[in-house]
């Protein structure tokens, strides 16, 4: 979720909760204030009531509610409350057809030869119903309002204010471990974005450092293993070559020289590895993978021969993809290479290229893999010394450097090696 979706998201929870709050405290007072108003014009009638009573009796004799909406009623001698009541009652109203509330004013007064009457004086007040409904419907379009008001301040202003972010971001994305120009400043006048693009760059620096370390680290390693290792093989092929030594001593050097070429393979493989995670290959171009697979059998084609394996090639289509062509060869290699060495004599490799994907199928004595296990380093299922156990390892990293392609395992009597690209 975006941020400002994720910050409009509670500001709506937010408003829904304040709205709501203030229409309860708005109705209350609203309410309060109606029969305020209500009760003071009441009182006001009484008193105007009053006083035309002792300027004319006459109305004294008024029993029934009429147009006034007051009538009197003579009461026996007794005492009475000096203070008026106001209650609310229900009255059946002819024009609405249904009983409607109306406020009723209750008093207490005499005549000028001191007789006790009771005034009653009616008015008709708001329907509560009603007002809370118009209330709610004003509210909720009040509601609605607001909402799009700031959906669309959140989606034009914030936009503008977060354009510089959402630019540091995407120059982050584009960022790629040891070619630091990929990475330009950010022009912003936003305090905040600039102290994070600045810590960004510190850290670049650092990075970039501890990159470059690293490769020289790796390199220098690599090579001063190659070198010995070299010599070592060198040395022990010569020995091999001497006329005194003996059966037993020949193989004895043979072992060791394997050990030592499984070693030499071991940290080439082992520096590809870093090299293609540190992200150090970084010339692309539109590969051809149909003229890659038909390059690598001509290599593979002595020692397929050697092994009795016949080998199968279909073109539905041409797979092409842009990446980086000694790595798209390194991965070829690999997968050939592999169905190669775990098959058996007078096996079968059946090869499979359309527009979308290639798929390479091999024999093999082995059964189904774990295909948790199998793209692990130094992983192997079967009992060859010679083996590294990096070549399926190097076709996973390499295929996880690009984002767009992707592998999958399957087991059906043939071991099943998909690649294809995600669209």
């Amino acid at each position: 979720m975006r941020l400002h979706n994720y910050t409009l998201k509670y500001l709506t929870i937010a408003l829904l909760l304040v709205i709501s709050l203030w229409a309860a405290l708005f109705y209350a007072f609203i309410l309060d204030e109606v029969y305020d108003n209500i009760d003071d014009g009441l009182k006001n009638s009484k008193i105007e009531i009053i006083k035309e009573a002792y300027k004319d009796p006459e109305i004294l004799n008024t029993r029934e509610f009429g147009i006034n909406n007051f009538r009197i009623t003579p009461m026996p001698e007794g005492d009475y409350p000096s203070k008026s009541k106001i209650i609310t009652t229900q009255e059946y109203l002819e024009f609405d057809d249904e009983d409607e509330p109306v406020r009723l004013l209750t008093a207490y007064f005499y005549d000028s030869d001191n007789n006790p009457y009771k005034l009653e004086v009616k008015t008709s007040m708001i329907e509560e119903d009603d007002l809370l409904a118009d209330l709610s419907i004003a509210l909720l379009v009040l509601y609605l309002v607001l909402i799009i008001s700031i959906f669309l301040l959140n989606y034009i202003l914030l936009k503008k204010v977060w354009k510089s972010f959402y630019d540091l971001l995407n120059k982050l994305k584009k960022y790629i471990p040891g070619n630091k120009s990929s990475f330009t400043s950010t022009q912003t006048k936003i305090k905040e974005f600039k102290d994070l693009e600045n810590e960004i760059e510190k850290m670049m620096i650092r990075n970039e450092n501890s990159f470059n370390q690293q490769k020289l680290f790796i390199s220098n390693a690599a090579h001063e293993l190659q070198t010995p290792l070299a010599i070592s093989i060198n040395k022990l092929e010569l020995l091999a070559e001497d006329p005194q030594i003996t059966e037993k001593q020949l193989e004895g050097i043979s072992s060791i020289t394997n050990s030592l070429n499984r070693l030499v393979k071991l940290n080439k493989s082992l520096l590809l590895l870093t090299r293609i995670e540190n992200n150090q290959f970084h010339e692309n171009e539109n590969i051809s993978f149909n003229d890659i697979i038909k390059n690598s059998l001509t290599d593979f084609t002595d020692f397929a021969e050697y092994k009795q394996i016949s080998i199968e090639l279909t073109e539905i289509g041409n797979f092409e993809f842009n990446m980086n062509k000694g790595l798209a060869i390194t991965l070829i290699n690999n997968l050939i290479k592999n169905a190669i060495i775990h098959n058996y004599p007078t096996g079968k490799i059946i090869i499979t290229i359309s527009q979308d994907y290639f798929l390479i199928q091999n024999t093999s004595i082995q059964t189904v893999l774990d295909e948790q296990l199998i793209f692990n380093r130094f992983y192997r299922n079967s009992n060859d010394s010679q083996s590294t156990g990096l070549g399926l390892s190097l076709v996973k990293t390499i295929i996880n450097s690009y984002p767009k392609l992707s592998i999958q395992y399957t087991f059906n009597d043939f071991h099943s090696f998909k690649i294809y690209q995600i669209i």
